[in-house]
């Protein structure tokens, strides 16, 4: 086991936590200045996005207990990745 791996897994998991919070929250922060109530469309792809998060720290965390620290780091990169994905298909709806 590479002490190096362990740092970088450790590292993507707090990334990908914080992600799941900012997914969460964001949704409380558009409410907050929302003049109108929120529907569904419109918190959509937070939701979504929180769901993608959720997921992957789930199979880090289960990664974690079999010591897989390049799993970790992989679906770390698969999570962002995804959320860019869902970044990019609903500003193109928007706009």
């Amino acid at each position: 086991m590479n002490k190096r791996q362990v740092q970088i897994a450790r590292i993507a998991t707090i990334a990908v936590f914080l992600a799941l919070i900012r997914c969460i929250s964001e949704v409380f922060r558009l409410e907050h200045y929302a003049t109108e109530p929120l529907t569904y469309a419109q918190i959509k792809p937070f939701l979504l996005g929180a769901l993608i998060t959720a997921i992957a720290l789930f199979g880090m965390t289960i990664f974690s207990f079999w010591e897989k620290y390049k799993f970790i780091t992989l679906l770390a990169i698969l999570a962002i990745v995804s959320l860019l994905i869902v970044k990019a298909v609903y500003l193109s709806d928007a706009g």
